[in-house]
């Protein structure tokens, strides 16, 4: 489970080098073998999977209904930009451009466990949604089914 948040930097080929405590668990789970794709809402950050864990995804972004819109639209942005990386003898992994440019990623970036994968955002980015998500939580946002029967 991949958890914590990281600040990195790009360099200039667009290569990040991941935090020492995720490098073994995704050597030992997938060879470094990852797949990164943009995250389909209306937040501009990327998804990153090991190899195992995308496989899953993918299976059932597939078998979501060809004729339903929203399914297609997922379809589109998910496996459309999903690009196999891997890390490097540093244990770095390269952004390709494309979704460099869809999550507007600078030079500072952060990478955020979530259990079975990481976002990546932009430094400023993440700022900037954190201070709205927790403008959010104190407003008057009711919360749905799943998280007001959630006991933490």
């Amino acid at each position: 489970m991949f958890k914590g948040a990281s600040a990195l930097n790009l360099d200039s080929k667009g290569r990040f080098a991941m935090p020492t405590m995720h490098r073994e668990p995704l050597l030992g789970r997938s060879s470094g073998r990852l797949v990164i794709t943009v995250n389909n809402t209306r937040e501009r950050c990327l998804w990153l999977y090991p190899q195992d864990e995308w496989e899953r995804v993918e299976k059932k972004v597939v078998a979501l209904p060809s004729f339903d819109a929203a399914a297609q639209s997922l379809k589109r942005f998910l496996i459309g930009y999903a690009t196999d990386c891997e890390m490097d003898s540093a244990s770095r992994i390269r952004i390709p451009a494309p979704l460099r440019e869809f999550a507007a990623l600078e030079k500072h970036i952060v990478l955020i466990g979530q259990g079975n994968k990481f976002e990546i955002w932009d430094e400023h980015q993440w700022k900037a949604s954190c201070e709205k998500w927790l403008t959010a939580q104190s407003g008057e946002e009711r919360l749905s089914v799943e998280l007001e029967s959630l006991s933490l």
